[in-house]
Protein backbone atom coordinates (compact mmCIF):
# COMPACT_ATOMS: atom_id res chain seq x y z
CA UNK A 1 0.00 0.00 0.00
CA UNK A 2 3.12 2.26 -0.07
CA UNK A 3 4.51 3.94 -2.90
CA UNK A 4 7.98 3.21 -1.32
CA UNK A 5 10.04 0.04 0.43
CA UNK A 6 12.65 0.87 2.97
CA UNK A 7 13.27 -2.28 3.90
CA UNK A 8 16.39 -4.60 2.94
CA UNK A 9 16.96 -8.19 2.93
CA UNK A 10 21.00 -10.07 3.61
CA UNK A 11 21.53 -14.03 2.80
CA UNK A 12 24.65 -14.27 3.14
CA UNK A 13 26.57 -11.17 1.07
CA UNK A 14 23.97 -10.67 -1.08
CA UNK A 15 21.80 -7.12 0.15
CA UNK A 16 18.30 -7.10 -1.59
CA UNK A 17 16.57 -3.46 -1.64
CA UNK A 18 13.60 -2.16 -3.32
CA UNK A 19 9.81 -4.33 -4.54
CA UNK A 20 10.39 -7.57 -6.09
CA UNK A 21 7.81 -9.43 -8.28
CA UNK A 22 8.24 -12.98 -6.76
CA UNK A 23 10.36 -14.55 -4.09
CA UNK A 24 13.85 -15.50 -4.78
CA UNK A 25 14.87 -18.86 -4.00
CA UNK A 26 18.54 -19.16 -2.53
CA UNK A 27 20.63 -22.37 -1.58
CA UNK A 28 23.34 -21.69 0.92
CA UNK A 29 26.18 -23.37 0.14
CA UNK A 30 28.53 -22.01 2.81
CA UNK A 31 29.02 -23.55 6.31
CA UNK A 32 27.64 -20.30 7.92
CA UNK A 33 24.59 -18.85 6.91
CA UNK A 34 23.54 -15.37 7.74
CA UNK A 35 20.08 -13.93 7.35
CA UNK A 36 19.02 -10.57 8.08
CA UNK A 37 16.29 -8.29 7.61
CA UNK A 38 16.27 -4.34 8.21
CA UNK A 39 13.38 -2.20 8.11
CA UNK A 40 14.20 1.42 7.55
CA UNK A 41 12.23 4.64 8.94
CA UNK A 42 12.98 8.06 8.12
CA UNK A 43 10.94 9.03 4.61
CA UNK A 44 11.95 6.55 1.78
CA UNK A 45 15.15 7.75 0.43
CA UNK A 46 17.01 7.91 4.09
CA UNK A 47 14.79 5.30 5.51
CA UNK A 48 16.48 3.03 2.63
CA UNK A 49 19.81 4.27 3.12
CA UNK A 50 19.42 3.20 6.99
CA UNK A 51 18.11 -0.09 6.68
CA UNK A 52 20.99 -0.56 3.57
CA UNK A 53 23.84 1.12 5.51
CA UNK A 54 22.97 -1.36 8.57
CA UNK A 55 22.96 -4.46 6.38
CA UNK A 56 26.19 -3.86 4.74
CA UNK A 57 28.07 -3.19 7.45
CA UNK A 58 26.74 -6.38 9.49
CA UNK A 59 27.65 -8.37 6.00
CA UNK A 60 30.74 -6.81 6.17
CA UNK A 61 31.66 -8.03 10.13
CA UNK A 62 30.20 -11.56 9.47
CA UNK A 63 33.21 -13.23 10.91
CA UNK A 64 32.14 -11.35 14.20
CA UNK A 65 28.38 -12.44 14.11
CA UNK A 66 28.73 -16.42 15.08
CA UNK A 67 29.22 -15.55 19.07
CA UNK A 68 26.57 -13.19 20.78
CA UNK A 69 29.60 -11.08 22.20
CA UNK A 70 31.13 -10.51 18.74
CA UNK A 71 27.26 -10.15 17.09
CA UNK A 72 26.21 -7.26 19.81
CA UNK A 73 29.30 -5.24 19.49
CA UNK A 74 29.21 -5.38 15.73
CA UNK A 75 25.60 -4.55 16.01
CA UNK A 76 26.43 -1.23 18.53
CA UNK A 77 29.21 -0.83 15.62
CA UNK A 78 26.22 -0.31 12.98
CA UNK A 79 23.99 2.09 15.54
CA UNK A 80 27.34 4.36 15.68
CA UNK A 81 27.44 4.16 11.79
CA UNK A 82 24.13 5.23 11.27
CA UNK A 83 24.88 8.70 13.39
CA UNK A 84 28.50 9.18 11.88
CA UNK A 85 26.28 9.05 8.19
CA UNK A 86 24.19 11.30 9.36
CA UNK A 87 26.85 13.81 10.25
CA UNK A 88 27.97 13.85 6.82
CA UNK A 89 24.35 13.83 5.55
CA UNK A 90 22.26 16.37 7.69
CA UNK A 91 19.19 15.65 5.83
CA UNK A 92 19.16 12.13 7.24
CA UNK A 93 19.11 13.64 10.86
CA UNK A 94 16.78 11.21 12.48
CA UNK A 95 16.93 8.17 10.18
CA UNK A 96 16.95 4.66 11.84
CA UNK A 97 15.98 1.17 11.00
CA UNK A 98 15.39 -2.18 13.53
CA UNK A 99 17.19 -5.61 12.61
CA UNK A 100 16.75 -9.07 12.55
CA UNK A 101 18.93 -11.71 12.12
CA UNK A 102 19.57 -15.35 12.43
CA UNK A 103 23.66 -17.04 11.60
CA UNK A 104 22.91 -20.67 10.98
CA UNK A 105 25.57 -22.99 11.75
CA UNK A 106 26.25 -26.90 11.72
CA UNK A 107 26.81 -25.78 15.58
CA UNK A 108 23.79 -23.71 16.64
CA UNK A 109 21.29 -21.12 15.39
CA UNK A 110 21.93 -17.62 16.60
CA UNK A 111 19.15 -15.06 16.48
CA UNK A 112 19.28 -11.15 16.95
CA UNK A 113 17.23 -8.15 16.87
CA UNK A 114 16.63 -4.21 17.65
CA UNK A 115 13.36 -3.36 17.19
CA UNK A 116 9.89 -5.21 16.04
CA UNK A 117 11.12 -7.15 13.56
CA UNK A 118 11.28 -10.76 14.23
CA UNK A 119 12.99 -14.34 14.46
CA UNK A 120 10.35 -17.56 14.79
CA UNK A 121 11.42 -21.16 14.75
CA UNK A 122 8.60 -23.69 13.70
CA UNK A 123 9.88 -27.17 15.53
CA UNK A 124 7.34 -29.92 16.07
CA UNK A 125 4.18 -27.84 15.20
CA UNK A 126 4.92 -24.95 17.33
CA UNK A 127 5.74 -21.57 16.50
CA UNK A 128 8.21 -19.85 18.93
CA UNK A 129 9.64 -16.45 18.63
CA UNK A 130 13.35 -15.90 19.27
CA UNK A 131 13.67 -12.77 18.95
CA UNK A 132 12.44 -9.56 21.43
CA UNK A 133 9.97 -6.88 20.85
CA UNK A 134 11.05 -3.54 21.59
CA UNK A 135 7.74 -2.07 21.94
CA UNK A 136 5.86 -0.17 24.54
CA UNK A 137 3.50 -2.95 26.50
CA UNK A 138 0.09 -2.84 24.84
CA UNK A 139 -2.59 -2.79 27.67
CA UNK A 140 -5.83 -3.93 25.52
CA UNK A 141 -3.88 -7.32 24.36
CA UNK A 142 -5.63 -7.52 21.22
CA UNK A 143 -3.84 -8.74 17.88
CA UNK A 144 -4.04 -6.28 15.20
CA UNK A 145 -2.45 -3.08 13.51
CA UNK A 146 -0.65 -0.77 15.82
CA UNK A 147 -1.85 2.69 15.92
CA UNK A 148 1.61 4.01 17.05
CA UNK A 149 4.68 2.19 15.72
CA UNK A 150 6.53 3.56 18.36
CA UNK A 151 9.59 1.67 19.51
CA UNK A 152 11.44 1.18 22.43
CA UNK A 153 14.81 1.10 20.76
CA UNK A 154 16.18 0.79 17.09
CA UNK A 155 18.96 1.99 15.36
CA UNK A 156 19.39 5.58 14.44
CA UNK A 157 16.17 7.22 14.77
CA UNK A 158 17.29 10.10 16.96
CA UNK A 159 19.11 13.48 16.43
CA UNK A 160 21.50 12.78 19.08
CA UNK A 161 24.04 9.31 19.69
CA UNK A 162 21.48 6.58 21.42
CA UNK A 163 23.32 3.26 22.63
CA UNK A 164 21.22 0.18 22.23
CA UNK A 165 21.19 -2.96 23.98
CA UNK A 166 20.79 -5.64 21.06
CA UNK A 167 18.72 -8.92 22.03
CA UNK A 168 21.07 -12.17 20.64
CA UNK A 169 20.09 -15.76 21.64
CA UNK A 170 21.90 -19.14 21.23
CA UNK A 171 19.27 -22.36 20.35
CA UNK A 172 20.52 -25.75 18.65
CA UNK A 173 20.84 -26.04 15.04
CA UNK A 174 18.39 -25.73 12.40
CA UNK A 175 16.99 -29.65 11.75
CA UNK A 176 15.65 -31.02 8.92
CA UNK A 177 11.44 -30.23 8.69
CA UNK A 178 12.70 -27.10 10.98
CA UNK A 179 11.74 -23.82 9.77
CA UNK A 180 13.17 -20.04 10.53
CA UNK A 181 11.04 -17.16 9.59
CA UNK A 182 12.11 -13.78 9.56
CA UNK A 183 9.88 -10.71 8.78
CA UNK A 184 9.33 -7.27 9.19
CA UNK A 185 6.51 -5.62 11.08
CA UNK A 186 4.42 -5.69 7.54
CA UNK A 187 3.71 -9.05 7.91
CA UNK A 188 2.67 -10.07 11.99
CA UNK A 189 1.15 -6.49 12.01
CA UNK A 190 -1.55 -8.16 9.55
CA UNK A 191 -1.42 -12.09 10.08
CA UNK A 192 -1.63 -13.36 13.48
CA UNK A 193 0.80 -15.58 15.10
CA UNK A 194 -1.88 -18.69 14.60
CA UNK A 195 -2.33 -18.03 11.04
CA UNK A 196 1.63 -17.52 10.20
CA UNK A 197 1.98 -21.39 12.67
CA UNK A 198 -0.83 -22.61 9.86
CA UNK A 199 0.61 -21.33 7.00
CA UNK A 200 4.59 -22.86 7.60
CA UNK A 201 2.81 -26.03 8.86
CA UNK A 202 1.28 -27.20 5.94
CA UNK A 203 3.55 -24.94 3.32
CA UNK A 204 5.07 -27.85 1.64
CA UNK A 205 8.51 -25.86 0.97
CA UNK A 206 9.62 -22.39 1.87
CA UNK A 207 8.94 -20.60 -1.43
CA UNK A 208 5.26 -22.06 -0.64
CA UNK A 209 5.34 -20.85 2.73
CA UNK A 210 6.39 -17.10 1.50
CA UNK A 211 3.83 -16.90 -1.24
CA UNK A 212 0.98 -17.41 1.42
CA UNK A 213 2.13 -15.60 3.68
CA UNK A 214 2.88 -12.63 1.65
CA UNK A 215 -0.92 -13.49 0.48
CA UNK A 216 -2.28 -13.21 3.80
CA UNK A 217 -0.92 -10.28 4.30
CA UNK A 218 -2.26 -8.71 1.46
CA UNK A 219 -5.11 -9.82 1.57
CA UNK A 220 -5.72 -8.20 5.44
CA UNK A 221 -4.56 -4.66 4.09
CA UNK A 222 -0.67 -4.74 3.67
CA UNK A 223 -0.54 -1.08 5.51
CA UNK A 224 3.20 -1.19 5.02
CA UNK A 225 5.93 -2.93 3.50
CA UNK A 226 6.09 -6.76 3.88
CA UNK A 227 9.69 -8.27 3.92
CA UNK A 228 10.33 -11.94 4.90
CA UNK A 229 12.64 -14.90 4.79
CA UNK A 230 11.94 -18.18 4.86
CA UNK A 231 14.90 -21.34 5.69
CA UNK A 232 14.25 -24.62 5.87
CA UNK A 233 17.47 -27.16 6.59
CA UNK A 234 17.88 -29.16 3.85
CA UNK A 235 18.01 -33.12 4.69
Amino acid sequence: MRPNNEDAIAIDNHVLTGDMDAPIVMASPNDCCLLMIADGMGGHAHGAMASRAVLDYLVAAVGRLSNPGGCAEAIEEANQHLYDLMQEREEALGMGSTLVGAVLTAGQLLAFNVGDSRCYLFSAGQLVQLSHDDLPEREDGHFGPRRSHALTQALGGSSFPIAVEPHTSIDAPLAPGETLLLCSDGLTDMVSGQAISDTVRIAKDPLQAAKKLAAKAFSAGARDNISLLVARCRA
